[in-house]
């Protein structure tokens, strides 16, 4: 897994709003600029952030990547319910 070419796929992500507009625009022309394996791109292309930071992403980048990608409604908890396998984050226990 080349971490780097998708840790600097998303860096760009976060840091230019026209990289944003193009990946949603064409995911697959956007990614074209960096060196990344076929089962990189399948990953971003799925949206599977927990597979990537399983494999070494930083998941500071995912989590600043999972609201560009899937707007911010829902963040936090839609984004911890995905990098968590699909399982909600705990919620606290009241206070006895």
């Amino acid at each position: 897994m080349s971490i780097a070419a998708v840790e600097k796929a998303f860096w760009t992500l976060g840091n230019d709003p026209e990289a944003i507009v193009s990946f949603k625009s064409d995911p697959d022309g956007y990614l074209n600029q960096f060196l990344l394996t076929d089962d990189e791109r399948q990953m971003i292309g799925d949206n599977d952030l927990k597979g990537l930071a399983d494999n070494g992403v930083n998941t500071l980048l995912t989590l600043m990547v999972w609201p560009l990608i899937n707007g911010p409604e829902g963040m936090p908890f839609d984004y911890l319910t995905h990098m968590n396998g699909g399982v909600p984050p705990a919620i606290l226990a009241e206070k006895p």
